[in-house]
């Protein structure tokens, strides 16, 4: 079944209920239908058809939300872009997805104009917020379609995202996700967390990402609950919405659970209304869930999924929530951990992580020869290391890519990093491997400290030669303000390599 023929039963079963709250405009799940309606056919009414891509390059809103679920019933494929993006960027990303027309606000719209030129493919700009010339405006669009629904045939192996990875190598590439690898997906996740129509939930993600499109947004219109969405987060207001508003759900990354505990006055906040609170996106550290628990009264629930995939592992909703672990295999997941070779290790032993899904996407945008390379008999090869227990849950230590060889032996970033946020004074660490005349690679410690903390490069390797084999313990501790990383939360260690090769 299609998104959009699941969101429909939703509607059906539900029409008269808020789906979503936004500055104060409440919509129906009706009237949900009734303007994606709208949005699919103006799309139509302006040459987009089935099977063109359509970028969205704007903030959270309502026009973004009838945008995405218009293009879901017309078959047109969406391509989200961060709203953080320069003109590089987006260019490489309507170029390579072939986009034929991307829907933007006025604040962007220069940033389209500059690389307009140079995209042969991109005809149309639609602007949601504004009359700009040679531009259609979203809203006189809107008013002019019929709220007819649309007769589109969508198959189940029809493309209906291409999410653009981050990029750690080379460029970004387009994951292409099929109406399938998301419906199977939100209906594992809503099993998995007892998902339901009586949540009220709180998204301040943004809707240009997996987690917030993919997980929250689609999610959450398939269960039918209450989503009270904002334009961006801001820490102090979550808890303020969380109280007001009697919320049970919120998903975050580990950069806003960061903020959240640094609320002054966090214990004061009402949160008793809290069913559960997710993280993902970028790793939980142990000492932050362990901080949050006690802050929060919550152990937050940790997954891990990925743009190819969805999601792919959660801790569960009832049982054990290990920190440092994101959980077993959701429903239909399956997973194998091999050597180099593609050999399954015995359980306990780090290898190669590869998954198999109706979840797993088919394969990159235009990317052929590369596809080839990262399946291997139908298993899709992460890229991740990790390890599962005996109890099946799943530990990824860290990117393929990332492990440090130093002397012949392998040594995992995540394990590292681990002991040295256990030091009270640091707030959070990366390390990275560097070059090494000797060794080829030695480790390297980026710390930031919790506020006025003190601490040397001493005493962290001192502390690390305690706590590990001294072969892991780093060569060289550098201390910053402030950890790079992208808008998700996830950790950016191609530009800490570049900071040491600067020096």
């Amino acid at each position: 079944m299609g998104i959009a023929a699941l969101f429909k039963q939703t509607a059906s079963r539900l029409p008269d209920k808020v789906a979503i709250e936004f500055e104060e405009q409440r919509v129906t799940f009706n009237e949900l239908q009734l303007q994606s309606n709208k949005a699919a056919n103006a799309f139509q009414g302006i040459g987009i058809v089935k099977g063109d891509r359509v970028a969205q390059f704007m903030p959270n809103s309502l026009e973004l939300v009838y945008s995405l679920l218009g293009n879901f019933k017309n078959g047109s494929i969406i391509v989200p872009m961060n709203i953080g993006f320069k003109e590089q960027e987006i260019q490489h990303i309507l170029h390579d997805s072939g986009a034929k027309a991307v829907i933007v606000d006025k604040e962007r719209l220069p940033i389209v104009r500059n690389v307009m030129q140079s995209l042969p493919n991109l005809k149309t700009i639609i602007l949601v917020d504004g009359n700009e010339e040679s531009v259609y405006n979203f809203h006189e669009l809107m008013k002019k379609a019929s709220d007819k629904e649309p007769t589109v045939v969508i198959k189940d192996e029809d493309h209906s995202i291409i999410f653009y990875t981050s990029g750690t190598t080379g460029k970004p590439k387009g994951a292409a996700l099929s109406q399938t690898n998301i419906t199977s997906n939100v209906k594992a996740l809503a099993q998995a967390w007892k998902w339901a129509e009586d949540d009220i939930f709180l998204l301040t993600l943004p809707l240009y990402h997996i987690h917030g499109i993919g997980v929250a947004l689609c999610g959450s219109l398939y269960v039918g609950n209450f989503t009270i969405l904002r334009k961006k987060f801001v820490a102090d207001e979550v808890l303020e919405a969380i109280q007001k508003r009697k919320a049970t759900l919120f998903m975050g990354v580990p950069t806003m659970y960061f903020k959240l505990l640094e609320v002054e006055g966090l214990e004061k906040y009402d949160l008793s209304s809290m069913r559960l609170f997710v993280s993902g996106s970028a790793p939980l550290s142990k000492d932050l869930f362990y901080k949050l628990k006690k802050a929060l009264g919550h152990e937050i629930l940790e997954r891990a999924g990925m743009s190819e995939s969805m999601m792919n592992f959660s801790n569960p909703y009832e049982g054990e929530r290990i920190p440092g672990s994101v959980g077993p295999c959701l429903p239909g997941v399956k997973i194998r951990i091999t050597d180099k070779t593609y050999n399954d290790v015995p359980a306990g032993t780090e290898g190669e992580i590869l998954i198999k899904g109706p979840n797993v996407f088919n394969g990159y945008w235009n990317k052929p020869a590369y596809n080839k390379q990262v399946f291997k008999d139908g298993w899709f090869v992460t890229g991740d290391v990790g390890k599962i227990d005996e109890k099946n849950y799943v530990y990824i230590i860290g990117r393929s890519k990332d492990v440090i060889i130093s002397g012949g032996i392998n040594i995992y970033p995540r394990e590292v990093e681990d002991v040295i946020e256990s030091i009270p004074q640091v707030k959070e660490c990366a390390v990275v491997g560097v070059p090494d005349k000797e060794f080829g690679e030695s480790v390297k410690a980026y710390v930031v400290l919790n506020g006025e903390s003190k601490l040397t490069d001493d005493e962290v390797i001192a502390y690390c030669k305690d706590n590990l084999a001294s072969f892991k313990k780093p060569k060289f501790v550098e201390f910053l303000d402030a950890l790079p990383k992208n808008s998700m939360g996830k950790m950016l260690k191609e530009e800490l390599r570049k900071m040491h090769k600067g020096k």
